[in-house]
């Protein structure tokens, strides 16, 4: 007794376009999509731009009458310097773009360096804070800690 194999529905898809469905930003047919979602998600006003409080809003979330966290002052200071390329105090699809989709940007280094910053202050902390690393999108939210790995 064999198994038979049922022809593919038509609305089904193939590895890679669920590949690409689940990680667009890694497809470069599908970054203008990321982008135009991001600008979609965050465009409260509707004028086809992010301003620097849409650029905020994704990231925190105002109380009334309360104080911004220093790395929320620090977030606008890099909307300021570093995203808004042509100094109009609005971001447009290229930067948004360059914003979300960096190039030459290695997002496995990344993590990892905000691990080792956040967990290891003065170099003892790193056991104190193992959730933050079984948490971490670096380990598969913890999964790959479990397996045998021969490099270690």
């Amino acid at each position: 007794m064999g198994i038979t194999l049922l022809p593919r529905p038509r609305w089904c898809c193939t590895r890679e376009e669920f590949t690409a469905f689940l990680h667009p930003e890694e497809f470069e047919h599908m970054k203008e999509i990321v982008v135009l979602e991001t600008l979609e998600d965050n465009d409260n006003n509707g004028d086809g731009f992010l301003d620097q409080d849409e650029y905020i809003v994704d990231m925190f979330s105002h109380e009334e009458n309360g104080s911004e966290p220093d790395w929320v002052l620090s977030e606008r200071e890099q909307f300021n310097e570093f995203r808004d390329l042509n100094k109009d105090w609005k971001l447009d699809k290229d930067e948004i773009r360059h914003w979300i989709l960096p190039q030459d940007y290695d997002h496995a280094q990344g993590e990892a360096r905000h691990l080792v910053y956040e967990s290891d202050k003065n170099k003892e902390e790193i056991l104190e804070n193992w959730n933050m690393f079984v948490g971490s999108q670096a380990t598969n939210y913890g999964e790959d800690l479990t397996k045998n790995h021969d490099e270690l």
